[in-house]
């Protein structure tokens, strides 16, 4: 407030200083044109509302810095050096809200020192507190303005990115209106089109998909009746075992490409209840598993895909590393199952790649045993159509640990 005042101050001075020398120097001019003896009676006569004249016997000390140093330094261009021009405020003055007066002193040719005691205009529209009050007006109304402006030009751009995200998980959602300036109705018409095709593409696959899936069953069915007419027992004991690996294959190849996880809707899902299914499926087959922890309330999730999801991990673990452990974590953000196994672990280079479409790890993890390498690619897969993921890493305590986060 104060360097507010200062520098309102300092421009008033400015402004006002050519007008009041110019008129100083006009009273000037007279009375020096005027004998001394009748100079009191023209001072009456040029005294106004706004400056008063009187004589005096000595200058005013004068000010040298500040507005009013300022203001002398500019009459005294005006009025030239020889009158002697000084400044200084008024104690009496600057109440109220006004700025202080000033007394003005020049001195004549002949010596005779003259004192104008000049005010300020008595104007509401110049007090500094009614100015800062506009400032700050203005300068809020300018702020709520820019706030308003920067939320309509970035809403499209929050709707696209949740559109975005949403698009990794549900291909058929609902398109993005193609509306607003033209560089956001082309974005979302871009986005829409690319949306389309991804759904045109994805629906191809599936139908392409069925007509393999039905033209590979078939042969092999054809082959598991003629294999069964084979007198060699230990023959067609091979060829079923081998038509069983092939048909094994060729399913999981399937459920792979054909991602599950988009043929159904999220519901309500008790994870709870889902880990306790599973685990006593897995005992009533010889497997060892224990759930630690409790979901807090259920996720919305699709069934069968958490479900195939889950069961690929803790079968990995009860195959390869010899029981589960299953630790659930839930949060307001996130639901999170650590799946520790007792194996030998995996070697840290090779952990992200078990992740990769038919990868297995060292030789306790091969096809004798019934793995395809895809279980892992289709959690993982599973997981992040929910928005989650599925990583590896291996114990201190030894063991491998398969995180599955999933938001919430």
């Amino acid at each position: 407030m104060i360097t507010y005042q200062e520098e309102r101050e300092r421009v008033v001075s400015h402004l006002i200083a050519g007008p009041l020398g110019q008129r100083l120097a006009l009273v000037a001019d007279k009375l020096e044109r005027t004998a001394p003896a009748e100079r009191g009676e023209l001072l009456r006569v040029l005294d106004s509302p706004r400056i008063t004249f009187t004589l005096a016997e000595a200058p005013l000390p004068g000010t040298l810095d500040g507005s009013l140093g300022q203001l002398q330094t500019r009459l005294a261009d005006v009025l030239g050096a020889r009158r002697q021009a000084r400044v200084v405020a008024d104690p009496a003055s600057g109440r109220d809200g006004q700025p202080p007066a000033t007394r003005i002193s020049f001195t004549l040719g002949d010596g005779q020192v003259v004192i104008a005691a000049h005010s300020y205009p008595n104007n509401p529209a110049l007090l500094p507190s009614r100015h800062l009050s506009l400032l700050t007006g203005y300068f809020l109304a300018i702020a709520v303005l820019a706030l308003l402006a920067l939320g309509w030009a970035v809403r499209p751009l929050h709707r696209l990115a949740r559109a975005a995200d949403a698009l990794g998980r549900d291909l058929s959602g609902q398109p993005l209106p193609e509306t607003g300036p033209r560089e956001v109705r082309q974005a979302a018409r871009a986005f829409n089109t690319m949306q389309r095709r991804l759904a045109s593409y994805l629906n191809d696959r599936l139908r392409i998909l069925a007509a393999v899936s039905h033209d590979l069953k078939t042969p092999i069915t054809r082959l598991k009746l003629r294999s069964e007419m084979l007198a060699d027992t230990a023959q067609r004991d091979k060829f079923l075992r081998d038509l069983e690996d092939m048909e094994t294959m060729i399913s999981a190849t399937l459920d792979f490409l054909r991602g599950e996880s988009r043929q159904e809707n999220g519901v309500p899902l008790d994870i709870d209840a889902l880990l306790s299914t599973l685990s006593d499926d897995l005992q009533a087959l010889g497997g060892a598993v224990e759930v630690r922890g409790r979901a807090t309330r259920p996720l919305v999730a699709r069934p069968q895909a958490l479900k195939r999801c889950l069961a690929n991990l803790l079968d990995n673990a009860v195959r390869y590393g010899g029981g589960a452990c299953v630790t659930v974590e839930d949060s307001a953000a996130h639901l999170i199952l650590h799946i520790d196994d007792h194996g030998p672990g995996i070697a840290e280079a090779e952990l992200e790649t078990l992740f990769e479409p038919f990868r297995r790890g060292e030789t306790s993890r091969n096809r004798a045993t019934g793995g395809t390498g895809l279980g892992l690619a289709i959690a993982r897969n599973l997981a992040r159509a929910h928005g989650g993921d599925v990583t590896l890493s291996n114990r201190k305590e030894g063991g491998l640990r398969a995180t599955l986060t999933l938001p919430r």
